[in-house]
């Protein structure tokens, strides 16, 4: 999987995960305020930028508890 360099569509990747499958990422992203209208970082996306670079060395597992 290619890296994603530019912020704008490191937002938009992570908005078409956490939207409806038939939204358009960047309406999911402005509704949750990560971009403003014309297209811009907000603070709140920049905060967002952060927690998902916090996390690129993460990983989580999972266990099945029966």
């Amino acid at each position: 999987m290619p890296m994603i360099a530019d912020d704008t569509s490191k937002i938009l990747a992570f908005a078409r995960q956490v939207g409806e499958p038939q939204a358009d990422p960047a309406s999911v992203a402005r509704a949750r305020n990560w971009l403003d209208e014309a297209g811009r970082i907000t603070a709140d996306g920049l905060a967002l930028l952060r927690s998902l670079t916090d996390q690129e060395g993460t990983r989580t597992v999972f266990r099945i508890v029966q």
